[in-house]
């Protein structure tokens, strides 16, 4: 038994370049590719996010100093500058002034001037050198030791939930493209069926002077395919620029410890053999199909 694969054959006898019946599934196919294209999209980008996330989270740690009335902060914050400076594997150690912490609030709390009228804690931000462990369970104790009230943060439980979340939206992509796959196969065996009933009566004269179930199969999964790969192409190109639009707001966040997510060389190849994928598949089912079909009408 032969199979082919082609996107450019021609149904010379049965002309299903006249079927009306399939004039709507090129634009059922690119509604199908665009959902297709987002969902992969976002499997592909949520998963350099969340690298991304751990990554800098790992190497960024944050030290919270109580307020204290009466008490000197400016002291414990250097105390507790020079003692990290000092610790193992610390690559980079940056106090905070009071009005730097102030503008950070602002955007929740209102003007900085008011901010910074209030009993703020002092914060020094620590940077991890680059593959190099630090014991932070040690490092919070002995924080806490040398500079009371002192407290290491390590974002840990907020990335955690970052993380949860960013799983979960990843299992709904990932069951957005198993639908979009069963959707579009239905689609095409409904339209394969249709023109099947439509070119019964030359179906069964090509029979009659000779024609192979193959021969006439290849006509149909040829044309179904070639309708699925160039009704792809809009749908996939939609999806890109809705992408990029996307992508750009999210660049527009004043986020410093999180990044907008990005799509790897990996995505970008996914994304290109979609419309090469949807046209195999049509080929497969319409084939399946069509031989069936021929098979119950001897």
């Amino acid at each position: 038994m032969s199979f082919r694969f082609g996107l450019f054959g021609k149904s010379a006898e049965l002309q299903l370049e006249k079927d009306a019946s399939s004039r709507y599934l090129p634009v059922v196919i690119s509604a199908m590719i665009f959902l297709a294209a987002l969902a992969l999209a976002g499997l592909f980008s949520i998963h350099t996010a969340v690298q991304d996330w751990s990554r800098a989270v790992s190497g960024n740690l944050t030290v919270e100093i109580a307020y204290e009335d009466g008490k000197s902060l400016d002291k414990k914050v250097a105390v507790a500058t020079d003692f990290l400076k000092s610790f193992p594997g610390i690559d980079n150690v940056r106090p905070l002034e009071s009005t730097e912490a102030a503008r950070m609030l602002e955007p929740y709390l209102g003007r900085s001037d008011i901010i910074a009228s209030l009993p703020l804690p002092r914060l020094i931000e620590v940077t991890i050198a680059e593959n190099s462990s630090v014991d932070l369970l040690a490092a919070a104790e002995k924080l806490a030791d040398a500079v009371p009230g002192a407290q290491l943060n390590t974002h840990r439980p907020w990335l955690d939930k970052m993380i949860l979340l960013a799983r979960s939206i990843q299992v709904l992509a990932g069951a957005i493209m198993v639908l979009v796959s069963i959707v579009t196969v239905i689609i095409v065996i409904f339209a394969a069926r249709t023109g099947m009933v439509m070119h019964q009566e030359i179906i069964e004269v090509l029979h009659l002077i000779g024609a192979q179930d193959h021969y006439i199969a290849r006509q149909f999964q040829d044309y179904y395919a070639r309708l699925s790969f160039l009704g792809s192409l809009p749908g996939l190109i939609l999806a890109i620029i809705v992408m990029q639009v996307l992508g750009f707001m999210a660049g527009q966040l004043e986020a410093s410890l999180i990044t907008a997510p990005t799509m790897i060389l990996e995505g970008w190849v996914a994304l290109a053999m979609l419309p090469p994928l949807v046209a195999l598949l049509t080929t497969t089912t319409v084939r399946w199909i069509v031989l069936g079909s021929l098979k119950r009408m001897m």
